[in-house]
């Protein structure tokens, strides 16, 4: 069997044990013996086996279907609960990761074959596109757990099941509420007809609007609200009041709790707080970025509209963050009811059928052809792949070099902008808890926003902690992580798998782009405070995180692919 068709067969169950292997491997938490294509190592007291090779960054790439364990004298193929039976991690965390990996087969395989019926991809819409790209996070073993979802839920609120539903509203005491908000902000997000239903509700509930601030929540985040001793408190008291569900109906997009406008595009997308577990982290919202995300855009949008370059040879066009409203900032509920309002693609005034998330470039439609496939065909392998770097590389890797600036650069975060798939321009949003700058290397320091002002937390926050970085290898770490470890390495293994082209000659493309505009702008000096050619460099350790529960900073050294003789 070739590895184009293992990787078409491979079951959800066979994935999720296959990305479990390749994070235990990638991460270091257990130690590859290879012989002759076949890869051993043991965990805890298990002994395990698979093809594998190694792409870029010494990811591995395990053929589907290929990993067996150690049983006596024989071999058979392995599964979650086998993995996990003697795996050196706590009970309580052994068992949090087997309910995590049993949920993202379970859900991938509850919407899974109603998304194949909906066709062809590469010919979608944005917005369908977001509900059809199901197959979640490509290396993170739990990458569709969405812990606290029920099968009911997730067939209502899960962004493969493209259901429409409204926003809850709440009407909050004034004294619990921190927002940043343009001028006539609800004339703007709500039409007439649903203010007016919205001010009876208030009226006929004997709340005044003019001592309570109106704050949408998400269906599913205020059923959970409800058992919350603080939230219980606060409605008892008077200074919650739920009002009920009303106005346009929203659509998930593959971030599951960002909301797209299903019946007003152009209105903004709508990134909610969720206190649901998914991959490693709790989708609340990082209290001290609500009100801060405004003041970030409008900086960043000042920043590319002051470079040509942003709209010439690096064409960037970012999705501001223009509102942001969070209730009980200073309380233990802090960053449970909270939203960020963003511009939508169309509202930006792009076009839908010419926009699709950076991931889509990576994956394959139900016959096993690589969503890519046509254009492809129509522009040459070798044509299509460089303009697809130089449109998705160069725009970040400019905003760090030329402007002390880093983007988290991931295939969720980043949209791709086409002319019928030839790649014309890139597409950055959500950008409020990630963004990086180091002082010494703005390009422009005066316009950097005083955060300080807008949230406390940022005045004697130390490097490294919030956006502030101290030099720029932590840019560099960034910015590669996101983009290069985590993100085109995946459409790398994909060329190579269908195409024949080699990952290694992918990343030494990659670095001739880079030289090239490096050279063309006069950079050079710049990009050296980066280091970004060293041999190796560090990357994040995203399964060791969930391992540690969520929280601290994990990092594991890799080879650098972009390490040449070019210096």
């Amino acid at each position: 069997m070739s590895l184009r068709e293992a990787v078409r067969i491979e079951t959800t169950g066979q994935r999720v044990v296959r990305q479990l292997c390749e994070a235990l491997i990638f991460e270091g938490l257990c130690k590859l013996a290879p012989n002759i294509g076949i890869g051993c190592w043991t965990w805890g007291g298990t002994t395990i086996r698979a093809k594998i090779t190694l792409g870029g960054f010494n990811r591995p790439r395990i053929t589907p279907g290929s990993v067996q364990i150690q049983c006596g004298t024989g071999w058979a193929p392995a599964s979650a609960t086998d993995l996990l039976a003697t795996a050196p991690i706590a009970e309580a965390m052994r068992q949090e990761l087997a309910e995590d990996l049993h949920r993202s087969e379970a859900l991938t395989d509850l919407t899974g074959p109603d998304v194949h019926q909906r066709g062809l991809r590469s010919g979608m819409s944005c917005d369908a596109l977001e509900s059809a790209l199901h197959e979640g996070h490509p290396y993170h073993p739990c990458f569709k757990a969405r812990s606290g979802f029920s099968d009911k839920d997730h067939l209502i609120y899960g962004p493969e099941a493209g259901r429409c539903f409204q926003l809850e509203w709440l009407a909050v005491d004034q004294t619990l509420v921190d927002q940043s908000l343009p001028d006539r902000f609800l004339d703007t997000e709500l039409d007439a007809a649903t203010r007016l239903q919205l001010c009876a509700q208030a009226t006929a509930k004997g709340v005044t609007l003019a001592a309570h601030t109106l704050v949408p929540v998400h269906p599913w985040q205020q059923r959970a609200l409800q058992g919350n001793a603080i939230y219980q408190a606060w409605r008892d008291a008077g200074r919650i009041t739920h009002l009920g569900a009303f106005g346009d109906r929203y659509r998930a997009t593959q971030s599951v709790r960002t909301l797209a406008n299903a019946d007003h595009p152009n209105r903004a997308h709508v990134k909610m707080a969720m206190a649901m577990r998914n991959t490693s982290s709790l989708r609340i919202i990082e209290p001290h970025s609500v009100c801060a995300a405004p003041a970030i855009s409008d900086w960043l949008v000042t920043i590319i509209a002051n470079d040509p370059v942003f709209s010439d040879t690096c064409r960037l066009t970012l999705l501001r963050e223009y509102a942001g409203i969070i209730v009980g900032r200073d309380t233990p509920l802090s960053g449970h009811l909270a939203a960020i309002y963003r511009d939508s693609p169309q509202g930006a005034g792009l076009n839908a059928h010419q926009v699709m998330p950076l991931n889509a470039l990576a994956v394959t439609e139900a016959s096993g052809e690589p969503l890519i496939a046509p254009w492809v065909q129509r522009y040459g392998i070798h044509v299509w792949v460089d303009q697809v770097l130089r449109t998705t590389v160069l725009p970040i890797w400019h905003l760090m070099v030329a402007h002390g600036i880093g983007l988290e650069a991931h295939g969720q975060n980043l949209l791709l902008e086409h002319d019928n798939g030839w790649p014309i321009g890139l597409i950055a949003r959500d950008f409020h808890e990630s963004v990086e700058y180091v002082p010494d290397l703005l390009s422009q320091p005066d316009l950097v926003p005083d955060l300080a002002a807008i949230d406390p937390v940022y005045a004697n926050a130390a490097p490294g902690q919030f956006h502030r970085m101290a030099g720029g290898e932590d840019l560099r770490e960034l910015v590669m992580d996101t983009l290069f470890v985590y993100n085109l390495s995946e459409l790398a293994a994909l060329l190579q798998r269908h195409y024949g082209l080699t990952e290694t000659l992918f990343w030494q493309r990659v670095r001739t782009v880079i030289d090239q505009h490096v050279a063309r702008r006069e950079l050079k000096a710049r990009q050296a405070a980066f280091a970004p050619f060293v041999p190796s460099i560090s990357t994040e350790s995203l399964l060791t995180l969930k391992l540690n529960g969520g929280t601290g900073v994990f990092r594991h050294t890799v080879p650098n692919p972009l390490c040449t003789t070019k210096g």
